[in-house]
């Protein structure tokens, strides 16, 4: 998702055979008023630092759906009794995330350099949310969240 390599049918399937069998991590789709409108994913499950990510598809922007899947990530990953770190990675370019990260006090924790597929170098910042302190960030975001988002993160739904 950080450059636009095609990727082949068979690389999926491999994607998708494999998840199949890994306990440690879940891929979703999200749906806003029956509409597809991105994925959220999580690995590390199961151990003490999960790490979370998302990919907004949606054609039409709709206000604050990032900072609903912030807080599905929380809300999902904490509600494991082994998680004590939420963890995320944002490419530095990714100006929306960064200030969102901000705003709510999510620590910066590092940053590195991965090379894509296409053999140039993106800038990465990892934030790492802490499970004592997760839900002062959870009230925060959802006081900032639009009433028609607010309403359907708290009631999400995660369905295999």
């Amino acid at each position: 998702m950080v450059d636009d390599s095609v990727i082949e049918l068979s690389a999926h399937k491999q994607f998708l055979s494999c998840l199949e069998a890994n306990c440690s991590a879940a891929y979703y789709v999200v749906e806003y008023n029956g509409t597809s409108v991105g994925t959220i994913y999580f690995t590390g499950l199961g151990s003490g630092k999960v790490t979370w990510g998302c990919y907004i598809g949606s054609e039409k922007i709709i206000p604050g759906l990032f900072v609903a899947l912030l807080v599905i990530a929380a809300k999902y990953s904490f509600s494991l009794p082994t998680t004590r770190i939420l963890r995320s990675e944002v490419a530095a370019f990714n100006i929306n995330p960064i200030k969102l990260n901000r705003f709510l006090g999510i620590p910066e924790t590092s940053r590195f350099i991965r090379s894509t597929k296409t053999g140039s170098e993106v800038e990465f910042i990892e934030y790492c949310l802490a499970s004592d302190q997760h839900n002062i960030i959870i009230n925060k975001a959802e006081k900032v969240m639009p009433g028609s988002v607010k309403k359907s993160c708290q009631e999400f739904i995660l369905e295999k």
